[in-house]
This record gives structure tokens, C-alpha cells and sequence, in this order.
């Protein structure tokens, strides 16, 4: 009788050892843990939102793994600063947008259960983006400065490029001085936000299971 009620659990049993190994710890920051279920649900959201298929690989892995510790060392350094990255009503709006590239819900449910996610999934995953872009205008935009003479050097190398594909002269420098100011003023932060997160991950102690990635 036992051997009979031990026959009929097994592969339940199997079941869950399968999922223990799966479920490894692949990355370590400080004390925060991400899994490869993590990694892997990662990957799976952002090929949903890209229309494109999961790429599992190693490398692919490892870049993911990599963009879920700058979350993590994002998340820590907001906490400690005390700083509020998201407003729950920034994402309906988000995700209505991600809705409305299928044709009707029942086409929507259905792309996700292909990629094998859930809508709480693609939510989580737009929050982790506005939190990201959220904390470097607060930590890194207001310490940019942006001289004439970097306005003035990116234009004409605007003018350089645009020459290239149009016959008609471009716009005036004063026509595309506030446009530019803006895109300087974004590639810096975004460089601040790389440099500074390159530091912490140096300051912090981020272990990569190295078999995870194989």
C-alpha cells in the first residue's frame, strides 16, 4: 500500500525537485537575492513588449541579470536616500498603451500566455523603467551643465550628418538650440546614471553564479 501511495506522489515529487533546481539563486546584492526565475521572466517580458521571441541563452542571461542587480542597487540607494520613484497611477496608463497593439483583449491574454507571463509580470517590468529613469533626473539631471560651446559642437556635427541624406539646408542653431540642450542634457544623465552604477557595483558585493550562465 505504501509502495502504491509513494507511486502515485512521485512525479509530483519529481515535479518539485525539477522546480527547486530551476529555481537557483543566480545573483547576489548584498543581501538581496534575484533567482533565474527571475532572470528568465525578465527576459520573457521584454521579448513580449519587443514582439520578438525569448532568447534563454547564456549571454542573453547574463545581460538580463545584469539589468535586474542596476534595479536592485537602484531600489537600495532610493531607499536609503528616502526618494519615491513611482506614483501608482504612472502605470495603467503605460500598460493601456502595451494593450492597444492587440486588436481585442482575448488577443492580448493570449500573446501572454505564449510568453508565458502575466499582466502583473509586464507592469513589474514597466515600473522597474520609470524607476530607473526616475532616479537619474533626481540624482544626476540637475547637476548637468550644458555650455554654447557643447550646443554649438553638437550642432555642427548635426549639420555634418544631416548633409549627408538632404539636399535642402537644416534648420538654424537657434531653431534647434532647445532640442539639442535636451538631448545633451539626456545622454549625460543616462552617462552619469552608467558611471555611478558601475561604482556601486564595485562598492556593493554583487556575486554571479557563474553555472547559471552557462
Amino acid at each position: 500500500m505504501r509502495t502504491a501511495v509513494f507511486l502515485c506522489f512521485a512525479p509530483f515529487l519529481v515535479h518539485a525537485q525539477t522546480l527547486q533546481v530551476l529555481d537557483r539563486i543566480a545573483v547576489t546584492v548584498d543581501q538581496e537575492v534575484i533567482a533565474e526565475s527571475d532572470i528568465i521572466r525578465f527576459l520573457r517580458v521584454a521579448a513580449f513588449l519587443d514582439d520578438k521571441p525569448v532568447d534563454l541563452s547564456g549571454p542573453s542571461k547574463r545581460t538580463a541579470a545584469t539589468a535586474l542587480v542596476d534595479q536592485a542597487l537602484i531600489l537600495m540607494d532610493a531607499s536609503d536616500s528616502h526618494i519615491t520613484l513611482l506614483s501608482p497611477q504612472e502605470i495603467p496608463p503605460m500598460l493601456q498603451q502595451v494593450k492597444t497593439q492587440y486588436p481585442t483583449e482575448e488577443a492580448y491574454q493570449a500573446a501572454l500566455k505564449k510568453y508565458g507571463i502575466t499582466e502583473q509580470d509586464v507592469e513589474n517590468h514597466l515600473q522597474s523603467g520609470v524607476r530607473a529613469l526616475r532616479f537619474a533626473d533626481l540624482r544626476f539631471r540637475p547637476e548637468v551643465q550644458i555650455s554654447d560651446q557643447d550646443l554649438h559642437a553638437a550642432y555642427d556635427k548635426f549639420v555634418a550628418e544631416w548633409r549627408t541624406t538632404h539636399k535642402e539646408p537644416p534648420a538654424s542653431f537657434d531653431q534647434n538650440r532647445a532640442n539639442l540642450e535636451q538631448l545633451l542634457t539626456d545622454q549625460r544623465t543616462t552617462q552619469a546614471l552608467d558611471q555611478w552604477l558601475e561604482t556601486q557595483r564595485m562598492q556593493r558585493h554583487v556575486d554571479y553564479r557563474e553555472d547559471v550562465f552557462r
